[in-house]
């Protein structure tokens, strides 16, 4: 009734090896009498197989643990048979949990612009054995989006079957950081593509203003000795207004590119809302336009022409907005404006001119919205815009130092913010042209490289009265006040020349003759080089293109200057 016992026992072997014998006693009948037979087998390698695979199981179970990537195995169905424990900590499941659901905690949680590109990579990976390497976005159990780089292998166990080996590791920080470069490359590329068009904007500017100079002067000489009933005059005058149109283009396309400030003065912001608007209701009758100014009226240093030129690109946005006709609401109001709120926008704190321009247009969405002051975009047909309107206000208003903002939902209107600073200086009033113009005798020395404008303004000077001597470039005129030394009472200088620019041109002036006058001449801004010039002691700037009146005065205020 005894039955088979197995025991292990550990013995010393003769050569000192220690050895695993498995002893195992059976009942048996010998002569007639109950005995035990004794069996032993030695076990030693078998154990120390079986213990070395133990210790290898452990280490390389170890080594999966360690690294921060996760291992996996998958069968061609896609049922995950092995995924490291790190997993939960990438993608917030168990392993069990996986290993339970597989599929569905996996390929059903990949995202939908990525989901065909993978399976047809898995697909691949066991159909023809090309390696799956596959970035893509999975949803995490807290409902999150990471980014993952999946690579796997194809793996064919001694049964015949295939698995997928595999090992895939969380990027998401990797591909934000590539999203943020790309960004600012993009940004540098438009900063880039910006600054290009402010260099073509000033040379067409520059050229530009030369012809309309030149258009300018001879209309101005014509006008010379004509009454006012003189039936020409009407016709000289429509043509100076033309010609103050195309130099205000010059100057709305400088706006946007350069940022260039050509007239700053005190201006009442009522006044010029009040009247652009009224230039802009003349012309589009289906719009009602409903005015609420403050009191008193707020005054700012600014461009007036620019300040007209942003509130007209708004207001012709607005009536676009309303192709049926509609209603458009100007505000202005006196604010004061933290610093929380400014540094944003890199502006200063304090008091500021409010205006708001709200249309009951078709509004824009968000992504429309956040592009709106981006140069080049435009919603309207190809060919019916340039993208430029918007963008050439941003740019002015940011010169002047002012915030311009936009709110906007889609069926329910759009409102533009414009914050300009105050200013406690009087708002500055134009006083009506003198009729008649100052003449004088003194001597000019007349510098410029464009024949066209050597031509015209020498005889604009002459008419008034003026002797003129001409340089055509920096090194005539050097040789020039040379020469001539203080017999020159004034030198016009061209600021944009080749070769010797008026900026060294006027350095070498003031070494020969340290008390010599000097007025810039340029149909750039007056900013940039002009204004370095200008802090150094230059005398007067006169922008182009001008016209004889102007001339006369400016001169005469600058030779007057010296007297007094």
């Amino acid at each position: 009734g005894i039955g088979a016992t197995i025991d292990e026992e550990r013995f010393i072997g003769i050569d000192g090896r220690e050895l695993i014998v498995e002893v195992a006693g059976v009942p048996v009948n010998y002569q007639g009498k109950p005995a035990i037979q004794v069996v032993f087998r030695d076990k030693t390698d078998l154990k120390m197989k079986e213990k070395a695979l133990r210790e290898s199981e452990k280490r390389y179970r170890l080594l999966i643990e360690s690294i921060p990537s996760v291992v996996w195995v998958t069968c061609q169905d896609g049922r995950t048979v092995f995924i490291s424990s790190n997993v939960e900590q990438v993608y917030g499941y168990t392993p069990d949990e996986i290993l339970a659901k597989g599929k569905e905690l996996w390929f059903d949680r990949i995202h939908p612009d990525d989901g065909v590109r993978v399976q047809e990579a898995f697909q691949r990976l066991f159909d023809q054995k090309v390696q799956f390497n596959v970035e893509y976005r999975i949803r995490r159990k807290d409902g999150q989006w990471i980014w993952i780089h999946d690579r796997a292998n194809i793996v064919e166990e001694q049964d015949g079957d295939h698995f997928a080996y595999g090992v895939f590791s969380d990027i998401t920080e990797r591909k934000r950081a590539a999203e943020e470069k790309e960004n600012l490359q993009s940004l540098l590329q438009q900063v880039e593509k910006i600054e290009a068009i402010g260099t073509l904007a000033g040379g067409i500017a520059h050229d530009f203003n030369n012809l309309l100079m030149g258009i300018q002067g001879r209309a101005s000489l014509m006008s010379v000795g004509l009454a006012p009933y003189h039936p020409h005059m009407e016709h000289l005058n429509a043509i100076e207004e033309y010609i103050q149109s195309a130099a205000n283009l010059t100057k709305q396309l400088l706006g946007f590119a350069r940022g260039g400030k050509y007239e700053v003065k005190p201006i009442d912001m009522n006044e010029v809302v009040q009247n652009s608007a009224t230039m802009f209701g003349r012309t589009k009758k289906e719009i009602k336009i409903h005015t609420k100014l403050c009191h008193p009226s707020p005054v700012v240093e600014a461009d007036r022409r620019q300040i007209e030129q942003v509130l007209l690109n708004m207001y012709v946005n607005a009536w676009q907005a309303m192709p049926d006709g509609g209603e458009l609401y100007l505000e202005t109001k006196i604010v004061a404006l933290d610093d929380e709120y400014c540094q944003p926008h890199q502006v200063e704190a304090g008091g500021y001119a409010k205006v708001t321009i709200t249309d009951s247009g078709t509004g824009m969405d968000e992504t429309t919205r956040q592009r709106v002051f981006d140069p080049f975009f435009t919603t309207k047909e190809k060919g019916r815009g340039t993208g430029l309107g918007l963008a050439s206000a941003y740019g002015i208003i940011k010169n002047h130092g002012g915030i311009i903002s936009v709110y906007s939902e889609v069926d329910y209107g759009t409102s533009f913010h414009i914050f300009l600073p105050l200013t406690n200086k009087a708002e500055y009033r134009e006083t009506p042209a003198e009729e008649k113009l100052i003449q004088g005798t003194e001597n000019i020395l007349l510098v410029d490289d464009e024949e066209m404008i050597i031509e015209v303004g020498k005889a604009m000077l002459e008419e008034l009265g003026y002797r003129v001597v001409v340089a055509k470039g920096g090194r005539e005129a050097l040789d020039a006040v040379t020469n001539m030394g203080s017999q020159i009472d004034l030198v016009i200088l061209d600021l944009i020349m080749p070769g010797f620019d008026g900026g060294k041109t006027f350095d070498r002036i003031r070494e020969i003759q340290p008390l010599m006058r000097v007025m810039l001449s340029s149909g750039y801004a007056i900013n940039g080089q002009a204004a370095e010039i200008l802090r150094q002691g230059c005398n007067g700037f006169i922008q182009k293109p001008f016209n004889i009146s102007e001339l006369s005065k400016q001169v005469r205020r600058i030779l007057d200057e010296r007297k007094a």
